[in-house]
């Protein structure tokens, strides 16, 4: 009985706390930055790619995709 009321919580939890933030991953270039977020099952990459006129280019992707 406890260990099903621990797993309840737990999906309520990790249901609550479901984000979509954009968290920065450390890259080798000053020019490109990378970002990744979850959505939904799905890993989604964001590419922000400057150029040598400071104009920005971005390309979001998507990554590895979780069960259906």
């Amino acid at each position: 009985m406890v260990i099903a009321g621990m797993l309840i919580l737990a999906l309520f939890l990790s249901w609550k706390a479901h984000t979509s933030v954009w968290i920065q991953v450390e890259t080798n270039s000053p020019q490109v930055q990378q970002y990744a977020r979850m959505a939904g099952t799905t890993l989604q990459i964001k590419h922000l790619i400057k150029d040598n006129t400071s104009e920005e280019t971005v390309v979001i992707s998507n990554g590895i995709s979780g069960p259906k």
